[in-house]
Order: structure tokens, then sequence, then C-alpha cells
């Protein structure tokens, strides 16, 4: 069993509940996929639907707190991000999540995940350890690259760091390990908490986003670890076995370049 606070253990049913509405609409997309536009529309009131319900939560649990938009650097507030993997949910792909942090004094102190067509909810509080529906959960403990699943996470626009990760996917091929691609940051995060894989290469996010990654990390045993090549930062988060000797395999590729 877990054991939450009960601010985290309020905000885990109030978003079970708001977030189970978009599972209708989650099923009427395949009927619109012929129209990208109709798509594009519905998936934007559905997000605003889902932000209006969540946002009234938020507000009676805390008072207190602003809802941070985005760049905003507030000390004290919660961060929300409706749709993380807004692209797969407007695909009909269930690789998503409603993603809720609350920020105290500049630190992470919560993280609630939820999927509601899977029905997953990850929760991580600062000192208390990582849970999905109520079961503990921890970073794998694979140690052998044959053994290994590395996954990326890049953003949309074309920049060096994306090209950099292209590079790495390619020595990851050259050294037969697996990759996996989800494209939502908060997916490829919650199958390392849950040992499913077991290093994610991404790059520049907004700072809150690493913060919450290093705050799910620490509270299941994994280690946020950094490469610089080409004087360009490469994120990696990982179990505390595999992120460090994938790291050293590429430092020493580009080394011999």
């Amino acid at each position: 069993m877990s054991f939450y606070s009960p601010l985290l253990n309020a905000l885990n049913k109030s978003v079970r509940v708001s977030g189970k509405k978009i599972i209708r609409d989650f099923g009427e997309i395949e009927k619109l996929q012929s129209s990208v536009k109709e798509t594009t529309k519905f998936v934007s009131i559905v997000k605003s639907n889902l932000n209006k319900d969540i946002t009234e939560i938020l507000k009676k649990l805390r008072p207190d707190l602003t809802i941070k938009s985005k760049n905003d650097n507030i000390k004290d507030c919660w961060i929300l991000q409706i749709l993380d993997g807004t692209t797969n949910f407007s695909r009909g792909i269930d690789n998503f999540f409603i993603s809720i942090s609350l920020k105290e004094n500049g630190n992470i102190k919560i993280c609630a995940l939820y999927n509601p067509i899977k029905d997953e909810n990850l929760c991580f509080q600062s000192g208390s350890g990582g849970y999905k529906n109520d079961y503990r959960i921890r970073v794998s403990e694979t140690k052998r690259l044959n053994n290994s699943i590395s996954s990326f996470y890049e953003t949309k626009t074309q920049t060096d760091e994306n090209i950099i990760l292209g590079e790495i996917r390619q020595i990851m091929k050259k050294n037969n390990i697996e990759t996996r691609e989800s494209g939502s940051i908060m997916h490829e995060i919650s199958l390392i908490a849950c040992g499913k894989t077991d290093c994610l290469f991404f790059t520049e996010l907004d700072k809150d986003i690493k913060n919450q990654i290093s705050l799910i990390l620490a509270e299941t045993g994994g280690i946020f670890n950094q490469l610089e090549l080409k004087k360009k930062k490469i994120y990696i988060a990982s179990n505390k076995y595999i992120g460090k000797i994938i790291k050293e395999m590429i430092q020493n590729n580009y080394e011999d370049q």
C-alpha cells in the first residue's frame, strides 16, 4: 500500500474522476481520423474542457497557489500539463498522461500522472517513494546492455541536440541495443520508473519538467545524468547501471571520431 499525504490522496481521487471523462472522447478520435482538421478541433475542445475541470480542482485543494503558465518562474505553484503526448491522443494512441506537480519553495514536492485509458495512476512524493495504482515501483536492476531497452524523446524543432540524438541511435543500433520512442516524455519516464525500460535520452526541456523527472528518479532509485557532446547537452534518465555504461560507450565513440 502507498503512503500518500492527504493532499496527494485528494488530488488523485479528483483527477481520476475528471480524467475518465475523456475516455469516450478518446473513442471518438478513431471516427475522425479521415479529417485532420476535425480531429485538431475536437482535441482542442477536449483539452479545454479538461483544463477547466482540473483547474477548478487545484484551486479547491490549494486556493493559495497559482497554476503555472509556460515559462512562468514561480516558486510556489501547481504545474499542469493537460495532455503530455497530445499528438498520440489525437491519433488514438494511448501513450499519454495528464501530469500535475506541486512546486514549493522552488522544488517539486509532488508529481502525479494519470492515464484514463489504461487507468494508470503514478504518484511520486518527496521522501515517500513512487507508486503505480497503490503499489510501490522501482527502476530495473538490468545490468547487461544486451538485455537493456533504451528510449528517446526529442522536441519537434530541428536542433543540434536532436541531430546528436540521431547519432546516438546509430551507435545503439551498431551495438545491438534495443530502442523505443513513444512521443511522450512522461510516458517514457514512467516506463523507467516502473522498470520496463532502462535508459532514456532527451534534449533540453522546461526546467520544471526536468525537476519533475529528477523527483521521479530519486523516488524510484534511478539516476539523472548528462552528456556534453559537440558542446551540446543530452540528458539521461536510467537505472543505476545501464545509464553509466551507455554514457561511457557513447563518449568513447565520439572520442574515436
